[in-house]
């Protein structure tokens, strides 16, 4: 694998939390960065090739749109929040 060295911007906020976030993993920044990058640019060809996928294929009927739209609500909810808290303790004390 060849290496390349680049310059980039990024926010002060930013870099302090890759700094951060590089150290717990035990990494160099620009391993952290390389790592993040790399996962990105996966995620985005995934997503290029399902839009691809998605232009062959019909529209979804309603009733297969409101089911994809429960799962995305049920997935990209927060763990811990007040609506959803799913925590044992908050569980124990009543909580919603």
């Amino acid at each position: 694998m060849s290496l390349e060295r680049v310059t980039i911007t990024i926010p002060s906020e930013t870099l302090e939390a890759v700094r951060s976030a590089a150290e717990r993993d035990g990494l160099s920044v620009s391993a952290w960065l390389s790592r993040a990058a790399e996962r990105a640019a996966k995620i985005e060809a995934g997503l290029a090739a399902a839009e691809e996928a998605m232009a062959h294929l019909p529209p979804p009927t309603p009733e297969e749109q409101a089911w994809v739209d429960a799962v995305m609500k049920d997935a990209t909810r927060p763990a811990y929040s007040d609506e959803y808290s799913s925590r044992p303790d908050d569980r124990a004390r009543g909580a919603a």
